[in-house]
């Protein structure tokens, strides 16, 4: 057999998520009213979380390796070190680490970008379309508001807590998912390079440029952005009166928390991990939708799971005043048209490019 073979579609596919990121990071540098100093003191702090997750989820894959080496019949098992060498090596072999180090450091850069764009450009537009994602609201839910229907239906303080809590875990499969990619196999090519797109898509095409085209602040921040709505503030209300009654069982309702964060941070000078107020469209719902899809391609009933999972994001986004309802099925059906289109940009970067093609060793 003949040595690895370098698989060039890693480094086109990285060269054009770069392009595309790279630009949006630049983009959003650029500006004005972004500080230089803070924006890159964001970037060293995801850059440091990314490649954190990058070495806890390989010291994990390291272990499942060595056990599944581990001695048979009086053999003696590798060491560690020539275990991971040997992992290296095929890395550099077929991709020239390409595959290994793109998506952490895509992760950063995109995060970076977007935090920073969504407290200080986005932050500049009016909240102009609450209104008419209210009423929306009502003509969904037979003339109630998308919070009262949902709270009537199996609202309690443990259902909160059970939906606050699954609301925030979000965070999990949205950082963990992408830092995975870099350890998937030259046989995954398809589905990394369409996953990755996708990511991109979402918190570019709908965290940035459709929340930029389409500015609100949400059913929670109503009476403190927009206006004066009674309903909206009943649901606050409901909503603290759950949390006093998890505070007296030791629990809370850590949206209320990072909804007051939110609103502390509107105007500072600086940048915040997670910072900026936005609704339409949602990327906790998009990202969701993104997760099910891709769970599919792994294993059926995995998908299934997602997907009850992407049900409850939604459910829990308008439940908790985050987002309309309309913001999660306009990011659900976003997500799905960013899927097929990454599928197909995938599958143009693998075609065989002629001078590519001749640097590539023959087998």
């Amino acid at each position: 057999m003949g040595e690895p073979m370098t698989d060039f579609r890693e480094a086109r596919a990285a060269l054009w998520g770069f392009l595309v990121t790279g630009f949006f990071f630049v983009l959003v540098l650029g500006n004005g009213d972004v500080p230089t100093q803070s924006f890159f003191a964001l970037f060293r702090n995801y850059l440091l979380a990314g490649f954190s997750l990058w070495f806890a989820i390989g010291v994990f894959g390291l272990a499942i390796l060595l056990w599944r080496n581990r001695p048979r019949d009086g053999q003696e098992a590798p060491s560690p070190a020539m275990v991971i060498l040997s992992w290296f090596r095929v890395q550099w072999e077929e991709n020239r680490l390409t595959r290994t180090f793109w998506p952490p450091l895509l992760f950063a850069m995109l995060l970076t970008a977007f935090n920073a764009f969504k407290q200080k450009i986005l932050a500049t537009q009016p909240f102009t379309h609450d209104g008419w994602l209210a009423e929306a609201d009502q003509w969904l839910f037979f003339g109630q508001d998308g919070w009262a229907f949902f709270h009537n239906l199996f609202g309690s303080p443990a259902a909160t807590q059970f939906i606050d809590t699954s609301y925030h875990a979000w965070f999990l499969p949205m950082s963990v998912g992408v830092i995975i990619c870099a350890f998937l196999g030259a046989k995954s090519y398809r589905l990394r390079t369409q996953y990755l797109f996708s990511y991109i898509f979402v918190w570019i095409g709908l965290g940035s440029v459709m929340a930029f085209l389409l500015p609100s602040a949400g059913p929670c921040f109503f009476n403190d952005l927009v206006g004066s709505h009674q309903s909206y503030a009943d649901m606050m209300a409901v909503l603290r009166e759950h949390d006093a009654v998890l505070q007296s069982q030791g629990g809370h309702v850590q949206a209320l928390n990072n909804m007051s964060a939110l609103l502390g941070a509107r105007g500072a000078d600086g940048i915040v991990i997670g910072g900026g107020i936005s609704a339409m469209p949602s990327v906790h719902n998009g990202l969701s939708v993104l997760f099910a899809i891709a769970a599919f391609h792994i294993h059926r009933w995995v998908g299934f799971a997602m997907i009850g999972y992407a049900v409850l994001i939604w459910v829990g986004s308008v439940y908790l005043g985050w987002h309309y309802a309309l913001d999660g099925i306009v990011s659900a059906i976003a997500t799905l048209a960013f899927w097929r289109f990454a599928g197909q940009l995938a599958d143009a970067i693998a075609r065989p490019v002629e001078p590519w093609a001749r640097l590539a060793p023959q087998a």
